[in-house]
């Protein structure tokens, strides 16, 4: 095989299996080369519309009116057209029910060729949104409130909220294709005189700027996120801990309205924000409850506190390299009472232990405070509530199970 001719499959391969979208097109639209993941985000639209799969325009046009008619009244014989332009398209009804946010970026590469890059920054605009609106949540909620412990109730619930979502965003951020971008753009410069060979010079140095561009364009706006998350989560750790040891100070000063709630979607809740400690340490969870169960008068964010500490205990009881890693969750009403049974193969403890478990001040952790279990205990008992936690012994796992009337 001739070396051009490898070159040549070499590119077609990275152009067709790159992570964003590229095509190639000629000056009137029709497209010469369209990648798998060009492909895939613009199905939906063709198939939509109905449009010709063979030129691009009509297509663009859809998504980012004017597009076309910038690229067509372009002059020069090569360069940049469109750089990282972000612009959000909806599908008409019945099909609109997610507002995508398309970022663009076009260049000549010569008479005849055009290459438009095209990826889509959906769920990025999403977790930047939803950490706007957690701020503004926060900053309103907190106006709300004029006594100390209502204040530390809003806290507490703007914090829970916020933390899920930096969990949600870092988890999301853990699946980025910067890395695949680098490596992309680091094959095709040393690759650059094989392309330069096939595809002429103007062509391959156009391409990997395109590439390297889009890069560093991606890789400078993960960072900064990445940034702004690891410090809101210090900030959100601090003020957790903070108030922990505040909550027993406002015990008895006046009680938020009771509502009914179900402990069922407060459970599912904690879960969705703890999942990433479970997926880090390989902890198999399991829920068992009945379709519908049975509401209980309470306070939301306190019992949310409640079911949030007993399960991060769990987590933290099981060690990373254990044999058994599990955590199971009974929700069951027996006898006019709602039993909430939480099982955990961790460390267990003996009877001495035992003995001290719901203690002010007690506890087995080298950093704990002692005030979890025994804030648990008090928010369970202002319900009408009782706790019990139990262990076969070290090594042994633990069982909780606490009761509510309803």
């Amino acid at each position: 095989m001739k070396q051009s001719d490898l070159s040549e499959q070499k590119f077609n391969a990275i152009f067709t299996y790159a992570p964003l979208g590229l095509a190639e097109i000629k000056e009137d639209g029709r497209i010469t080369m369209l990648n798998l993941a060009g492909q895939t985000l613009l199905h939906p639209v063709c198939e939509f519309y109905e449009l010709d799969t063979e030129n691009l325009y009509p297509i663009l046009d859809k998504i980012f009116p004017g597009m076309t008619e910038r690229i067509k009244s372009y002059r020069e014989p090569g360069g940049q057209i469109i750089y990282n332009e972000l612009h959000k398209f909806k599908l008409p009804p019945p099909n609109d029910q997610v507002e995508k946010h398309i970022q663009f970026s076009v260049s000549k590469m010569f008479e005849d060729c055009i290459i438009v890059g095209f990826d889509d920054q959906t769920a990025k605009y999403q977790e930047e949104k939803a950490m706007q609106q957690v701020k503004l949540d926060n900053a309103v909620a907190q106006g709300k409130f004029e006594i100390a412990s209502e204040v530390l109730h809003d806290i507490g619930n703007a914090v829970v909220g916020f933390g899920s979502y930096l969990t949600r965003i870092n988890r999301a951020m853990e699946l980025d294709n910067v890395k695949n971008l680098e490596n992309t753009a680091l094959f095709l410069k040393s690759q650059q005189d094989a392309l330069a060979t096939a595809l002429g010079e103007q062509k391959a140095g156009a391409l990997l700027n395109l590439i390297e561009g889009i890069a560093k364009s991606e890789k400078d706006s993960q960072a900064e996120i990445r940034r702004a998350v690891t410090e809101q989560l210090s900030i959100v750790s601090h003020i957790q801990e903070i108030l922990n040891i505040q909550r027993h100070y406002i015990t008895g000063r006046g009680t938020p309205e009771r509502k009914p709630v179900s402990l069922k979607e407060i459970i599912h809740d904690c879960q969705s924000m703890l999942f990433a400690s479970y997926d880090k340490k390989g902890i198999a969870f399991s829920i068992n409850a009945p379709a519908e169960v049975p509401l209980i008068k309470g306070d939301r964010t306190k019992l949310m506190q409640v079911i949030l500490n007993l399960l991060k205990n769990s987590i933290e009881a099981i060690d990373l390299d254990a044999p058994k890693k599990n955590i199971s969750i009974e929700l069951l009403p027996k006898d006019e009472l709602l039993e909430l049974t939480i099982m955990d193969s961790g460390k267990g403890f003996d009877a001495a232990t035992a003995t001290h478990i719901f203690e002010r001040g007690f506890t087995t952790k080298n950093t704990g405070t002692g005030l979890g279990l025994y804030n648990c205990k008090s928010i369970i008992e202002s319900h009408a509530g009782s706790i019990e936690v139990s262990s076969n012994g070290p090594g042994l796992g633990a069982t909780t199970l606490i009761r509510f009337s309803y």
